[in-house]
């Protein structure tokens, strides 16, 4: 994906790189000033700030992948599964594209 945005833009993708799942390691790399990281815009709306991070203004050449929340059907969700499902509409309501 990383490789992609570079080539759609023209430019060459960067000899150096590195791929971790961790975001401890992204943010310790980040605070060194020597590494830029591609973040999903939920991290940065609510850590940026906190973390000390300098959001750049790029715009990537490709569409995010829906997420959805799949139940079974003529089964209700246990109480747990109905609070978490609430809390991730609440969550990602402000950044839902309203055509």
């Amino acid at each position: 994906m990383v490789e992609r945005a570079f080539r759609a833009r023209g430019l060459e993708v960067p000899r150096n790189g590195m791929t971790t799942q961790s975001l401890e390691m992204t943010n310790a790399l980040l605070a060194t000033g020597r590494f830029l990281a591609i973040l999903p815009a939920v991290m940065l709306h609510f850590s940026a700030k906190r973390l000390g991070l300098k959001i750049l203004p790029v715009d990537l050449p490709f569409k995010p992948w829906p997420v959805g929340i799949v139940t079974l059907k003529n089964r209700t969700p246990n109480p747990v599964a109905q609070i978490f499902i609430e809390s991730a509409r609440k969550i990602v309501k402000p950044f839902a594209k309203t055509n």
